[in-house]
């Protein structure tokens, strides 16, 4: 298995978890919010596990139940599948259309409508809505990530403006 060094900013899209049936597919834990476009048939992805880094493109995809089941091409059989879980794969983040994501958030510090630094966010929480974890001096705080609270986000100088208020 050739290694390789992928000079980029790898977005978390999967997770090999396990062979499934006498085809050759790899049954993949899902942690892209849009799988339909992230796994499709002749699709490149990033793979990694235990320092090996290589390209798997997909053969042929099938969705089942929470699950991904993934051919990938090279890999007929699931002898030659178990070699690769797991692994994690991933998609380069410049290939994401334009817009603020997750991983995005997370390496942002935030402010306050003054320009004061409130501090970096050190969780981004996933619910029915996004909440900010931020560290402050003192002690953790949550904002959610809604208009009402965020001000401005500019993703090239990691810099998210909130609307304080008290009680934050």
């Amino acid at each position: 298995m050739a290694s390789f060094y992928f000079p980029m900013k790898k977005i978390l899209i999967g997770e090999i978890t396990k062979g499934f049936g006498l085809k050759g597919e790899a049954k993949v834990r899902v942690f892209s919010a849009d799988p339909e476009k992230r796994f499709k048939k002749k699709a490149v992805l990033f793979y990694e596990k235990a320092g090996i880094e290589m390209e798997l493109t997909i053969e042929t995809v099938r969705f089942h139940q929470e699950a991904v089941l993934i051919r990938f091409v090279g890999y007929p059989d699931l002898t030659a599948v178990e070699t690769l879980i797991g692994g994690k794969l991933y998609i380069d983040a410049q290939t994401l259309p334009k817009g603020v994501y997750v991983y995005q958030l997370k390496e942002c510090s935030v402010y306050n409508q003054d320009d004061v630094l409130i501090g970096p966010v050190t969780e981004v929480i996933e619910n029915t809505q996004l909440i900010l974890r931020v560290k402050t001096k003192e002690r953790d705080i949550l904002i959610p990530y809604v208009p009402v609270f965020i001000k401005a986000v500019d993703t090239d100088l990691k810099k998210i403006t909130v609307i304080w208020m008290e009680g934050l």
